[in-house]
């Protein structure tokens, strides 16, 4: 996994998988166990973007963070953002979206144990 260099921040890839719920919609992030229902499908995943900003940004102590980026196979890049497009696995019958969330600050990659 690729760390964040000390100077800035860099960015992750990450999916949302939607699904029909009694009287809504409910999203998953599978990478980061985050969670969020809405009414419409637009808004559930409207919902996990936002989600997913405030756990990176700061609703997670950045050793936590740090250790679901590597339980969930996340990768923070540093290089340029992706302009035309990135490689996901979808599930069969889900309907996805692909979030791309910048992470502000350094996260220490702690070494596979």
């Amino acid at each position: 996994m690729t760390s964040v260099p000390e100077t800035g921040g860099g960015y992750v890839v990450l999916t949302g998988y939607t699904e029909p719920e009694d009287d809504g919609f409910n999203a998953y992030c599978p990478e980061l166990g985050v969670a969020t229902c809405d009414d419409t499908v637009g808004e559930v995943l409207d919902g996990l973007q936002d989600a997913l900003e405030v756990y990176i940004s700061g609703g997670a102590d950045i050793g936590i963070l740090a250790r679901d980026f590597r339980k969930g196979g996340v990768e923070v890049q540093t290089g340029p953002w992706p302009t035309d497009s990135v490689t996901v696995s979808v599930p069969i019958g889900k309907i996805v979206r692909v979030y791309i969330v910048p992470v502000p600050a350094p996260v220490p990659m702690p070494a596979a144990v």
